[in-house]
């Protein structure tokens, strides 16, 4: 699965405007964009990759303006969904007479149906998740009460997605044919679930909430993965079922609770192992920030899944 990049600093300087406007008309949506006036001053990096029906743009651009206008809205012939997730800075989405202020982690919902503006005063530095109006199959009025909404990690579900989104956002060049499959569904089911709980129809909301219930734990338990206290009770508490239900749904997937979490902590402190430049971080400090019960604990369970102690394995990775 590929990503495509681009940039300005491929483009002459007079030519930069006109191609940014044309990349993201062809390959995002069709916008009006304002640049600064000064040729010199026009920078963006964009890298866009396809999840099924769900695209992924991540742009790093100096200040800018967005319209979606009501001529190009009308003239849409594929009606599509947009997520904005604020990485750094700060942005509004405006739409249907209200504007989302967006600060890191937070999400936002517009619909190209109807006119929207984006405000970029401080520069962009965001990721884009598009999606086909159709694919989400939740009525109009449900979307309409999502759009231009400030949300993130206040929300029961939101809160999960903007984590989620995230991650997806920043791995996906990690991704092959075939996991980009497998992650299409869950990701839309996600996206579902968070307009679904902005609703006002409660009957909406619990059915989305009860479909997306996997992905929600097992991102909770992503989220919370260095915490020493993550159990089963307390993952179960958090989603308001037994701790036998959470079992039921873990097993569904082949996960088993006491593995996974063992699995994911080992992997992240591999990943900080190999991490160049290396850290000053000793073996003990790495253990107990990734919730493990001791340093010798730690070292047993890294050498039995990596075949090397952690220090030996810091030390290969930096020769």
């Amino acid at each position: 699965m590929a990503t495509t990049t681009w940039t300005t600093e491929t483009v002459p300087l007079r030519d930069r405007a006109e191609a940014l406007r044309q990349t993201i008309r062809q390959q995002v949506v069709p916008v009006e964009l304002v640049l600064p006036r000064l040729p010199e001053r026009v920078h963006a990096d964009v890298a866009i990759t396809n999840i099924g029906s769900l695209q992924v743009s991540s742009v790093q651009a100096n200040p800018a303006t967005v319209h979606r206008t009501a001529t190009l809205a009308k003239a849409d012939d594929e009606p599509v969904l947009f997520i904005s997730l604020q990485v750094s800075g700060e942005s509004t989405v405006i739409q249907d007479g209200r504007s989302a202020v967006l600060r890191p982690g937070n999400i936002a919902f517009y619909d190209t149906r109807r006119p929207y503006t984006l405000l970029f005063d401080r520069g962009v530095d965001m990721h884009f998740f598009r999606v086909p109006v159709r694919d989400i199959a939740l009525p109009d009025e449900v979307l309409g009460q999502a759009v231009a909404r400030t949300l993130g990690a206040e929300g029961a579900v939101s809160g999960v997605a903007t984590g989620y989104l995230a991650r997806l956002a920043e791995t996906r060049d990690l991704l092959d044919a075939t996991a980009a499959r497998l992650l299409a569904a869950p990701s839309m089911e996600l996206i579902r679930a968070t307009i679904a709980a902005e609703s006002d129809k409660p009957s909406l909301a619990v059915g989305t909430l009860h479909e997306t219930l996997r992905v929600r734990i097992l991102e909770y338990m992503r989220t919370h993965l260095a915490e020493r206290d993550l159990t089963p009770a307390r993952v179960a508490a958090a989603h308001h079922i037994s701790v036998r239900h959470l079992y039921s749904v873990l097993a569904r997937s082949g996960v088993g609770f006491g593995e996974w979490v063992r699995t994911q902590r080992l992997d992240a402190c591999r990943r900080d192992l190999s991490r160049i430049p290396p850290t000053t971080e000793t073996i003990a400090d790495l253990a107990h920030r990734w919730g493990f019960k001791s340093p010798s604990h730690f070292s047993r369970a890294f050498k039995a899944a990596y075949g090397l102690p952690p220090q030996t394995w810091r030390e290969l990775r930096h020769r």
